[in-house]
């Protein structure tokens, strides 16, 4: 999808991997915090397959019961997911939400690489970790 960001055309460098976003239990990486977390993670993946370090990660947007969210991280700081790996803590409970969160990679110069992705998150022990992976594609 083209935009145009500050007169120049936007096209996005990297998309969603096929099956992302996913919902899993965050014990898996968290296993001491049970259901009092709540995260995003993933990571992001070149024309190669190698993992990308360096790019930013914003995640924005509102959850119930909560001001305005806007995190920011890097790329390769959570190698838990991997080598390009990124992880955004959203609470210390559980909270479901409904598209309301977006998330979206920015190179160095903070301009866009991928579209807002939109995910829900979920008042379930289960769900309480969504794990995102981009692709480059260009």
């Amino acid at each position: 999808m083209e935009q145009i960001i500050e007169g120049t055309k936007y096209e996005p460098a990297f998309v969603l991997q096929q099956g992302s976003p996913s919902e899993i239990a965050g014990t898996q990486f968290h296993p001491d915090a049970g259901c009092n977390w709540s995260g995003v993670a993933g990571q992001a993946m070149s024309l190669n397959g190698e993992a990308v370090r360096g790019l930013f990660v914003q995640l924005g947007g509102t959850l119930p019961g909560d001001d305005s969210i806007n995190n920011l991280t890097m790329t390769g700081l959570a190698p838990q997911y991997g080598p390009g790996g990124f992880e955004i803590t959203l609470s210390d409970k559980l909270i479901a939400s409904n598209s309301t969160l977006w998330i979206q990679l920015l190179d160095q110069q903070n301009l866009p690489l991928s579209d807002r992705i939109y995910i829900s998150t979920f008042d379930d022990c289960e769900k309480n970790l969504v794990i995102i992976y981009f692709d480059q594609i260009r």
